[in-house]
């Protein structure tokens, strides 16, 4: 794609290309299978998006009905065999998520679960879902995807990707991706012997088989097992500590979130024990190594509950790894990955003019308004700095 013009080679940061001068056109986005199919080109894709391109409106409709469609057929519950990569939270972190497929394996060679929230946080969910939309669509049977708690209308709202859709798109392609959410399933079994899920169990959670009873086909709600599956968290035990008392509870009030629980060790094992599993695989929290393993169930020598995380130095602040895990052969393996650079928005995605203006009144108060002419030789100034500062 033909970049941006620099007709009198004046940007601030040389070392970044400019983006594509317009949306990817449909002669490169589309290709046709071995047996006619209409599909996405996710390598064209992925590169057009790393160089911050866009699509038009009416190929992005296209391809997030193909994936609403390709969702709709999954039941609740995945069954899915080994060899696997498991991938925790993105959290719209682009350049992170391309960095992640180069350390998990091809795709087109490698089965992978994304255990949810793609999106929010990161300036880059709407790229992120694109991606892995593609993905889904060129190998629906070994691209699987989960729903995390950021996959809803709220969350979004009161996040970023609401406010993202609306900058790099309009209204119509943010409820097109909601639609989407709500068809995304929702938990996994893994050969047979872990349970995947984003967030957590509930004590509503008593069989394997109730989890395909759920009508996912909704907004979560506030309480009850979906909500609990979403947004559980195990409860916090120190290495070295005793664990916290809770009073014989094995599921406790999660003041934290605002909803759902938190599980106790004796819950999980509980779970596991009669479901003939060996453990929980989960994401939903931040770990500074990308990854825990939970105390440790003493019948199986297994811990009880594993932690992924897959967005390094989280919100650009938190300096953690990034992980995913590797299951083949009934073995686990963690992979690390530090992050990337990538480019830089404003918070909230506003314009530099919007972003400067607070900046400039209060310089101007300082000044007296009779001198035009400083006055004018201020805000120049002050506006280009705020211009400059955009280009990290």
């Amino acid at each position: 794609m033909e970049p941006l013009m620099d007709p009198i080679k004046d940007r601030t940061v040389v070392e970044v290309p400019p983006p594509p001068a317009r949306p990817i056109s449909a002669d490169l986005l589309w290709i046709k299978d071995a047996k006619g199919n209409k599909l996405p080109d996710w390598k064209v894709l992925k590169d057009h998006l790393f160089k911050e391109g866009r699509l038009h409106k009416e190929d992005l409709l296209e391809l997030i009905a193909m994936t609403c469609k390709e969702f709709h057929k999954s039941e609740n519950l995945l069954k899915i065999p080994d060899p696997v990569t498991v991938v925790g939270d993105i959290h719209g972190q682009y350049y992170d998520f391309v960095k992640l497929l180069e350390v998990g394996g091809d795709p087109a060679t490698t089965r992978y679960l994304f255990l949810g929230d793609y999106v929010d946080r990161g300036s880059f969910s709407v790229e992120c879902l694109i991606l892995v939309f593609a993905l889904k669509l060129t190998f629906p049977n070994s691209i699987h995807c989960l729903r995390g708690n950021h996959e809803c209308r709220q969350m979004t709202a009161f996040f970023n990707f609401r406010d993202e859709c609306e900058y790099k798109y309009d209204q119509t392609i943010y409820s097109a991706f909601m639609d989407v959410f709500d068809s995304l399933p929702i938990c996994a079994i893994l050969n047979g012997k872990f349970l995947a899920v984003h967030g957590g169990i509930s004590p509503d959670l008593r069989t394997i088989k109730q989890l395909n009873e759920i009508d996912r086909f909704q907004e979560p709600p506030r309480q009850g097992l979906l909500c609990d599956l979403l947004w559980a968290d195990p409860v916090e035990e120190k290495e070295g500590e005793p664990p916290p008392k809770n009073d014989g509870r094995k599921f406790i009030v999660n003041e934290v979130r605002g909803c759902s629980y938190f599980f106790t060790f004796e819950a999980a094992v509980e779970l596991c024990d009669k479901q003939k599993l060996l453990s929980i695989i989960r994401a939903h929290e931040a770990q500074l190594e990308g990854y825990k393993m939970h105390r440790t169930n003493e019948a199986t020598r297994f811990p009880s509950v594993i932690t992924i995380f897959s967005a390094p130095n989280y919100c650009d602040v938190y300096n953690n790894k990034g992980a995913i895990l590797k299951f083949e052969n009934n073995t686990l393996n963690i992979l690390q990955f530090n992050c990337s650079v990538h480019p830089y928005h404003l918070p909230n995605f506003m314009d530099v003019f919007t972003w400067s203006i607070p900046f400039v009144s209060e310089k101007v108060r300082t000044y007296s308004t009779s001198d035009n002419s400083r006055f004018s030789f201020l805000s120049k100034n002050v506006i280009i700095l705020s211009a400059k500062s955009l280009t990290f």
